[in-house]
């Protein structure tokens, strides 16, 4: 047998991972006007693939030519109790459950990550839990497969979240975000590690056909030649990728986790009265979960203005909204003291700068309306304002 390299990196693993959603940028309006939450996920959608309980299916193209154990292949299986293989076509069809060990020449050419009994019969085809994608631009090119909390055989509401990803430079990364306890089936015995046949194998230290728990973990696997790999535990990195139906969105506001949850979409509409932090969370599989916030800062309408004020924003009296919203049914108009409309407009970036057709306004105090369509039905606030000379 041959001597295989091991490093083993305990790392602690950080509950805050890289935001890879964006709640949008900061804005100041002025009090109560409506404004436009947008969430973006950052991330990849993953292609769901067609499986039922022990049957490989496949084959699927992984997008460039990968080299594993020195031979080169551009398609693989999958195996729905936690296996990628290039052994294709032979290894199609009914798939073996039971707990084996590497070296096996039961899965020739085969990624374990982890292989373990997963799902339930009657073996109803289904797409709800593996899915992959082909990303990336050569030759930095990656094929990720994932397992989306795939249920667990035997262990009623217990789930496996994992990806196996295929680096076009022959490095392969395992990412096991949830592998919990199931005893009641074959005594919670998982293998995990790379295999070629039954001479030629690496499994991880401790986890061949053995008992084992963990979550938030990720390894890799470096092609040394010589039909040898490097094993070691890295920094938990999981790529950022979700099947589409099981993305999902929450707002909070003022604090996380523990705010008021106001929304489960991606976009709401919020009518800030004071300054106010609004958070974005985004689930993914697994439990996984990332944030972003926004502060939506609010001000108070002017109540006086000089049109020849040496600070620009006093020059002219204007409502603050968020330019990026097109509020229904906008209007500010502004009325004399014997109620002729001396400026109106539908535009929320324009002001009224003291002036009536043209001509300077005389210095006194003026009423404006504003009208929009708000969270209840059409909104119509007023108020006065000094012109000052």
């Amino acid at each position: 047998m041959k001597k295989h390299i091991f490093i083993l990196i305990f790392l602690g693993v950080s509950i805050c991972l890289n935001a890879q959603v964006n709640a949008g940028e900061d804005i100041t309006v002025s009090e109560g006007l409506p404004v436009g939450l947008h969430g973006t996920y950052s991330g990849y959608f993953g292609k769901g693939i067609m499986a039922q309980d022990d049957y490989f299916v496949g084959p699927f193209d992984i997008g460039f030519d990968f080299t594993f154990y020195e031979n080169t292949f551009d398609k693989f299986a999958v195996g729905p109790n936690g296996i990628l293989s290039f052994d294709v076509p032979d290894i199609l069809g009914f798939s073996y459950w039971d707990p084996i060990s590497i070296p096996t020449n039961i899965f020739r050419n085969s990624i374990l990550g982890p292989y373990q009994d997963l799902f339930s019969r009657p073996t109803n085809k289904h797409s709800n839990y593996i899915y992959y994608k082909s990303v990336g631009i050569a030759p930095n090119r990656k094929l990720i497969l994932g397992w989306c909390e795939a249920p667990m055989f035997s262990c009623s509401g217990l789930a496996s979240t994992f990806q196996i990803v295929l680096n076009e430079n022959g490095v392969i990364q395992n990412h096991l975000i949830e592998k919990p306890v199931c005893e009641a089936n074959l005594g919670n015995r998982a293998t995990q590690g790379v295999n070629r046949d039954d001479d030629t194998g690496i499994p991880v230290p401790g986890r061949n056909n053995t008992s084992w728990t963990t979550s938030r973990e990720s390894w890799e696997f470096t092609p040394l030649g010589n039909d040898d790999y490097e094993i070691q535990q890295i920094d938990f990195d999981p790529e950022i990728i979700v099947p589409q139906h099981k993305l999902s969105w929450a707002w909070y506001k003022n604090s996380y986790p523990d705010g008021e949850v106001i929304s489960t979409s991606s976009s709401l509409v919020v009518y800030p009265t004071e300054t106010t932090k609004y958070i974005v969370e985004i689930s993914l599989c697994g439990g996984l979960k990332y944030t972003d916030e926004v502060e939506i800062k609010t001000i108070p309408v002017a109540n006086a203005f000089n049109p020849d004020s040496q600070v620009e924003i006093n020059r002219a009296f204007a409502i603050f909204a968020n330019p990026q919203e097109n509020l229904s049914l906008y209007s500010l108009s502004v009325y004399d003291r014997w109620g002729k409309e001396v400026f109106t407009t539908n535009d929320i970036l324009k002001g009224w700068d003291g002036t009536d057709n043209g001509k300077p306004c005389n210095a006194g105090v003026y009423v404006w309306i504003i009208r929009y369509d708000g969270e209840n039905g059409l909104v119509s606030n007023k108020g006065t304002v000094t012109l000052v000379r």
